[in-house]
Formats: C-alpha cells, sequence, structure tokens
C-alpha cells in the first residue's frame, strides 16, 4: 500500500524527522507530479513549497521491507529537494525496528542518516534477494532472512536492520533522483518565471539546476540564463565556473552581445579554461570585431602556447582572412615551441 501527503496534514503520530526536517514548513501545491518506482510502477509525487518560495517533493510509502513478512512494514515520509537530492525522512505510525523488534535508537537514527545521505553507498549494488549469503544449517535470523548478511552490505546498514536500511536507501536513490530532476527541469522550461524566481531564492543551489539542465539539453536557455552562464566565466567557485564554462556551448555563440562579453573576460581566464571556450566558439559563423582583436592579440603578449594553437585552428576554421597589420603581427612572433611554431607558420602560409 502507497499513501501520498504531507507530513504536516497527517493525523498520525511521527515517531521521528530528519533533523533537517525539523525546521521546514512545507505546504502541498495543487500539482501533482508521477514517477516510475523501481518496478516500473507509476507513482504519484507531491509537488511542496516553503514560505521562501523553495520547492520540494515529497512521497509517503508503507511498505514492507524483508523478503518473508516476519518484518514490520515500514510507514515512511520521503522529502526530496527540488533538483532530487535527499533531504529527509518522517517515520509514521510506529518507530522504525531491528530483527529482533527492537526500536531504533537516536544512535541508529543517526548511523541510518548518514546512509542515506550516501548516494552511491555500497547498497546500491545489491537487490533484497543479495543481501545475504547462502544460508547454512543452524544459521542466525537476520532481518526475517536465513543466512548471514554480506560483509560489505552490513558495513554499509544500521546494525541488525539490513532490510529497513536497503529497502528505504534504494526507495531514496534508485532512479528517483533522476526522475525528479527532469521533472523539475519540465517545470522550469513551461515557467520561466518561477525558475528566476528560484535562481533568486538559493542561487547556489538552484543555479547548479539550471545549468546542469543547460548542459544536458533538457532545459533551453533564456536572456537570464545566459546572463547566469556569463558571468559565471570567470567566478570563484570552480564547480560553478566548470559548469557556465560546460553550459556556454549551448549559447548562441555566434552572437555578437555573447562574443563581446568573452573578449572581455578572456583574459581573466585559466588557459585550460580559454581553450575550453574556444573549442565551443569554434562552431560560431563568424567572430565579432572585440573577440578577434582579443584573440589575435594574444600573439603579443606571453599566452601559453597551447592556447594559442587552438586559436589558430579557430581562426582557420573561421577561414578569417588576415589584415596587414595582423599578418604581421604573427609575422613577428618569437618562440621556441615547436608546435606553435610549425602550426603558425602553416597558418600564415595558407593566407
Amino acid at each position: 500500500m502507497i499513501c501520498i501527503g504531507p507530513a504536516k496534514s497527517d493525523p498520525v503520530q511521527t515517531y521521528y524527522q530528519s533533523p533537517g526536517l525539523r525546521e521546514l514548513k512545507p505546504v502541498p501545491l495543487p500539482e501533482q507530479h508521477q514517477l516510475r518506482d523501481d518496478q516500473g510502477a507509476v507513482q504519484s509525487v507531491a509537488a511542496l513549497a516553503d514560505d521562501r518560495g523553495n520547492r520540494y517533493w515529497y512521497r509517503r510509502i508503507f511498505t514492507p521491507v524483508c523478503l518473508t513478512g516476519e518484518c514490520r512494514p515500514v510507514d515512511i515520509g520521503i522529502y526530496w529537494t527540488f533538483s532530487g537530492k535527499y533531504l529527509g525522512i518522517a517515520v509514521y505510525r510506529e518507530p522504525l525496528t531491528k530483527t529482533d523488534h527492537s526500536v531504533f535508537s537516536p544512535v541508529d537514527y543517526a548511523m541510518l542518516e548518514r546512509i542515506l545521505q550516501d548516494e552511491w553507498s555500497d547498497l546500491r549494488e545489491y537487490t533484497a534477494e543479495e543481501l545475504v549469503d547462502s544460508p547454512n544449517p543452524g544459521a542466525d535470523t537476520l532481518d526475517g532472512v536465513t543466512g548471514a548478511t554480506k560483509q560489505a552490505v552490513a558495513q554499509a546498514a544500521v546494525k541488525d536492520a539490513v532490510y529497513t536500511t536497503h529497502t528505504i536507501w534504494h526507495l531514496i536513490h534508485d532512479g528517483e533522483p533522476e526522475q525528479l530532476n527532469l521533472l523539475a527541469l519540465k517545470i522550469m522550461n513551461e515557467d520561466r518565471g518561477l525558475m528566476h524566481r528560484l535562481l533568486n531564492v538559493d542561487p547556489a543551489d538552484y543555479r547548479a539546476l539550471v545549468l546542469d539542465g543547460v548542459v544536458s539539453g533538457h532545459l533551453a536557455p533564456d536572456t537570464i540564463v545566459q546572463e547566469l552562464i556569463l558571468e559565471g566565466l570567470t567566478a570563484d567557485d570552480v564547480r560553478y565556473r566548470d559548469r557556465c564554462i560546460s553550459a556556454f556551448s549551448r549559447l548562441d555563440v555566434s552572437n555578437e552581445s555573447v562574443q563581446n562579453r568573452v573578449a572581455d573576460r578572456y583574459p581573466l581566464l585559466a588557459p585550460a579554461d580559454q581553450t575550453r571556450l574556444l573549442g565551443a566558439i569554434q562552431k560560431a559563423t563568424a567572430l565579432s570585431p572585440a573577440l578577434r582583436a582579443r584573440l589575435i592579440g594574444q600573439f603579443t603578449e606571453n599566452a601559453q602556447p597551447w592556447v594559442l594553437i587552438r586559436t589558430l585552428r579557430l581562426l582557420e576554421a573561421q577561414k578569417i582572412a588576415l589584415s596587414d597589420k595582423e599578418r604581421q603581427l604573427l609575422s613577428s612572433m618569437k618562440t621556441g615551441h615547436d608546435a606553435l611554431r610549425k602550426t603558425l607558420d602553416a597558418f600564415l602560409s595558407a593566407r
């Protein structure tokens, strides 16, 4: 049996709530969405929002946790961020229990939280049937199944609660985050106003969702997202900058204003980042005067040789006809770098 609905309106007792949820006061939104569970069945997931406008996902589930029916079923609510990352759980009706039916202690819940926050837990590699080794006569019963718990699984689960831990972890992480992420991107594609508001609510979290959506092709960039990408090309935050450089290729790189913004920021970029941008710009139909001047001007500076080689390949792809001043500038460059010298000579001889 599967129940859907936020814990706030649930009349039954809540025995446990993740620390991250205790100050959270989300309310259900009228919209309902669907995802597929581990068995491929369609299930509903509720959309929630807090008073700041942050968005979340919620699903309530009542399910058995072992294969024999001897374990008590669990009644839990699972919360995810809008991007599909695990946020927390709530335990309803009765507390979680172990093999001997003793209830989870605070230490057990703390251990469970650490496990659930690990999206790459060893539990990912095992089905419920694979959690224990082949049963032997006289073996202890673990979570309702006769056999010894596999060592790797035992280390990745709450002690004496392997099946409970495995079941909850898979309900949270086995396909759900990816589906919820795509749902969020679909909603933002359809409601640009919502996307813009979310970027203002919590820039660090939502800009990662937006930029990853642009990179994957699931979210079309608009003028606000374009500005986010261009501003982020020289960001101090390494991950943010990397996402922006990756997303840059999804912009209209032939647009003159886009190229002019790149020309302004280009000297501030590390050589590796310059090379990545040059690769994206190579598909442009033409170069703006400002970007052309910036790129050719590198040859009078102490630029990294491989960046200059990449620049020459870009100019070659654009079939650039050099002015007399540009030809003189390139011809006068002196370098002891063999690959750059060879590439530069070939480029000039073709013109």
